[in-house]
């Protein structure tokens, strides 16, 4: 009766070697994938300084017996790639009075700026509107947060009613604690009054404070 043969072939020398290479080679580019997904888009950007930008705008609405609306866009941009939270923030609206109709002028000279302007006088005269916030993030703040996440932004509006023919120009000066996510020690942060009787926060800690100030004239 035939019986089957079966043949048993031994891998030589070579074909062991090209094996391991091919195994080794995949094991390298598992490696490295993980490296790149947790290590460049999880764990580097952790350790970055955050990214971002606090632009203010104005528009002005109708007048409505007598009374100018404004609506003031406040908006934090993070440009950068760890996610941000807002700690605190303050804002107060002035309205600015012009002093004279004579041109003023003021040089200022430093070592790294300089600055001429010859324009007409103005300065702040009336609080029209004033808000300050402490939120997670600060010492005995609320249980809120504003996180935004990486190249991402946010945004909040307020509505402003000014007396209309009163105040040519308003003042906006903005206050704002940017922090990183999950910080490990919260922000001593108080909430004070400022420039006639606006709110202000005032910290021991320097770091994320971003102080902004713009000026808006308002039409007739």
């Amino acid at each position: 009766m035939p019986r089957d043969l079966r043949v048993h072939s031994v891998p030589t020398w070579a074909e062991n070697l090209r094996t391991g290479v091919e195994i080794v080679a995949i094991v390298a580019a598992g490696l490295w994938a993980l490296y790149t997904f947790v290590y460049e888009q999880r764990i580097k950007p952790l350790g970055e300084a955050p990214s971002f930008s606090v632009p203010t705008t104005v528009d002005q609405g109708p007048t409505v017996h007598g009374v100018t609306f404004l609506t003031l866009h406040k908006r934090i941009e993070n440009t950068g790639n760890v996610a941000i939270d807002l700690a605190a923030e303050a804002l107060s609206v002035y309205g600015e009075r012009i002093e004279s109709a004579s041109a003023r002028q003021t040089r200022v000279e430093t070592p790294t700026h300089v600055t001429f302007t010859a324009d007409v006088p103005r300065s702040p005269v009336k609080l029209l509107y004033s808000t300050a916030k402490l939120r997670s993030s600060a010492v005995a703040g609320s249980n809120t947060d504003f996180v935004v996440p990486p190249h991402s932004a946010g945004d909040e509006d307020f509505l402003i009613a000014v007396p209309a023919g009163i105040y040519p120009v308003v003042l906006v000066r903005r206050k704002d604690y940017v922090v990183k996510t999950n910080i490990p020690a919260k922000i001593p942060i108080t909430i004070v009054r400022g420039d006639l009787g606006g709110y202000d926060l005032r910290s021991t800690v320097l770091q994320g404070e971003y102080d902004s100030q713009y000026e808006f004239p308002i039409r007739p």
